[in-house]
C-alpha cells in the first residue's frame, strides 16, 4: 500500500512507503480461469493470493453463453474462414467484424491466424480441444462428488437449428468429421427437431442434436468456485491493478500493483484478454487479441426453450439460465473499445424471431459486452514460460473459458507441483507461435489420459 504523509506533502515532499508483501503463489486475474486455478492449488495446500483489477468475474466470465462444450469442437481457425471473413466485413450486421487499423499486434495476429487456417492444423486442433473438453467434464463430475455446489449445471445437450438446406448440409458434414473423433450427433428432420424442442418456428426445417454439452449460470459458477477457493484459504485482492514486474534474469522478482509490491515465488497469469498487455513489461509478446462479444439477457418467456440452442445461419447461441434467457453472438476485433454497437444488437434481436415464437415479447433486457482472449489458432496458452522460470501462463481461451476453466486450473496445479499433466501441454505452450519445432502440427489428435 502506498502511504502518503501529510506533513511531508506540506513541505513539498511526498514520501511513498512500499509495502513489500511476500507471497508463495500469485494469480493475476479473477475470472473462471483464475478462481479455478486458485481452488486446485489450494487443494494441494499451497498459499495462494489472487489479484483482480475489478471485481471477481466482472468481464467475460460474467456475460457469456454459459456453455460447457465438448461437441462441435471446430476451431475458429479453419479452411475457408478468411474468405468468409472478408464477406462478413462488408455486412454491418454480420457476426464477425475487424476494425481496420494499422496496429502491429493485430497485423501479426491476422497473419498467424491466416497461417493456422489449413486442414492439417484444424484436424490436430480438434483432438486437442476435445481432450480439454472431456477433461473438464470429468472434473465437473469430480467436483460434484467432492463439493456442495449450485450453479445451475444441466447436462441436456445442445440443439442446432437450421432454416436452409445448404447450412444443414454443411453442419452434417461437420458432424460426420467429428464422428471420427468420437463425437456423437443426431441429424434431425423437422419432426425430430420438434420432438426435442416443440417451440420453434415453421422456418426451422432441420437440426443437429449433440449430447456432449452442458450449461450453467456463469456468474454463479465463478462465485461458487471463488467460495470454494476462499474456504481453502485463498487470499482474494480485488480492485487492484498490476502495473508491472521487476525481474532478474529468468525470474520475476516482484509484481507491482496499485496496492504495493508483492514478492512471489511463482506467478500465474490468468488475465484473459489483458494478458498480452501485462506481458509487454516482460518483453514477452503473447498473440492475444481482445475479441469483443455481446449478450442480451431477458426474463424467460413462456415459450422459452428448455435446452441450449444454436441458431445456425445467424451464429447466435441461446441459453436458458434459470428464469432468464440469454442470447450471445458477435465477435469483433476492435481492440479495447467499450462502445456498444446498437446495430449489431438489433441484428441479434431480429434474427431470433426467425427461429422461435414469442420472442417479440421479451422484457427486462440486460445488455453486456466483454473481451474474450483470442489466439490465432483458437487454442489456449497453458504452460510454464521458457523466458521466466517462475511464470505460468493460463490464458487465451477465446470463447470457451467456461468450458476449459476447471481443466486449466487442474493443469496449472500439476505444473506447479511438478506432476505429469493429465493432458500433453506441448501444443498449448506459448512458444508454439515463435519456435517452428514446437508447434502442434505433428502431435497425435487424442491426447487425453483417463
Amino acid at each position: 500500500m502506498y502511504i502518503y504523509h501529510n506533513t511531508d506533502i506540506v513541505r513539498g515532499i511526498v514520501v511513498i512507503c512500499h509495502m513489500n508483501q511476500k507471497k508463495d503463489i500469485i494469480i493475476i486475474g479473477g475470472g473462471i480461469i483464475g478462481v479455478s486455478t486458485a481452488y486446485y492449488l489450494a487443494l494441494q495446500g499451497r498459499s495462494v493470493t489472487l489479484i483482480e483489477k475489478d471485481n471477481i468475474g466482472a468481464d467475460s466470465s460474467h456475460g457469456n453463453a454459459g456453455l460447457i462444450a465438448n461437441g462441435f469442437a471446430i476451431p475458429m481457425a479453419a479452411p475457408g474462414v478468411p474468405a468468409q471473413g472478408l464477406k462478413w466485413l462488408l455486412d454491418a450486421t454480420s457476426p464477425f467484424f475487424i476494425k481496420p487499423r494499422l496496429n502491429p499486434d493485430l497485423i501479426r495476429w491476422l497473419w498467424k491466424f491466416r497461417s493456422a487456417c489449413n486442414e492439417k492444423q484444424m484436424l490436430q486442433s480438434i483432438g486437442i480441444l476435445l481432450s480439454l473438453g472431456q477433461g473438464s467434464f470429468d472434473l465437473f463430475d469430480e467436483l460434484f462428488a467432492k463439493e456442495k455446489v449450485d450453479f445451475g449445471y444441466e447436462k441436456k445437450g445442445r440443439l442446432i437449428l437450421f432454416t436452409s438446406k445448404d447450412s444443414f448440409d454443411k453442419g452434417a458434414a461437420t458432424a460426420d468429421l467429428l464422428h471420427k473423433y468420437g463425437v456423437e450427433a443426431s441429424l434431425l428432420d423437422a419432426d425430430g427437431v420438434r420432438r426435442i424442442e416443440p417451440n420453434v418456428m415453421p422456418a426451422v426445417t432441420q437440426g443437429i442434436y449433440c449430447a456432449a454439452y452442458a450449461h450453467i449460470s456463469p456468474d454463479r459458477f465463478v462465485h461458487e468456485m471463488l467460495r470454494l477457493a476462499k474456504d481453502q484459504g485463498v487470499e482474494i485482492i480485488t480492485e487492484t491493478s498490476v502495473s508491472g514486474f521487476e525481474t532478474s534474469g529468468p525470474h520475476i522478482l516482484s509484481v507491482l500493483t496499485t496496492e504495493g509490491r508483492f514478492i512471489p515465488n511463482q506467478v500465474v497469469l490468468a488475465a484473459g484478454a489483458w494478458s498480452s498487455v501485462l506481458t509487454r513489461n516482460l518483453k514477452l509478446r503473447l498473440p492475444i487479441q481482445p475479441a469483443k462479444g455481446y449478450s442480451l439477457t431477458y426474463k424467460g418467456p413462456s415459450t422459452s426453450p428448455h435446452l441450449p440452442l444454436s441458431l445456425s445461419e445467424r451464429m447466435i447461441a441461446l441459453t436458458p439460465m434459470g428464469d432468464t434467457l440469454r442470447f450471445t453472438s458477435v465477435l469483433e476485433l476492435v481492440g479495447f473499445d467499450p462502445s456498444i454497437n446498437q446495430q449489431r444488437l438489433e441484428a441479434i434481436r431480429s434474427s431470433v424471431n426467425e427461429y422461435l415464437p414469442g420472442m417479440e415479447e421479451l422484457k427486462q433486457e440486460t445488455i453486456w459486452s466483454g473481451y474474450r482472449p483470442a489466439t490465432p489458432d483458437d487454442l489456449p496458452i497453458i504452460g510454464r514460460s521458457e523466458k521466466f522460470k517462475n511464470l505460468i501462463l493460463a490464458t487465451g481461451h477465446g470463447t470457451l473459458g467456461m468450458t476449459y476453466g476447471l481443466i486449466t486450473g487442474k493443469l496449472v496445479s500439476q505444473i506447479i507441483a511438478e506432476e505429469q499433466p493429465i493432458i500433453d501441454l506441448t501444443p498449448l505452450r506459448a512458444e508454439r507461435f515463435y519456435n517452428a519445432n514446437k508447434t502442434h502440427i505433428n502431435l497425435p489428435c487424442h491426447i487425453y489420459n483417463n
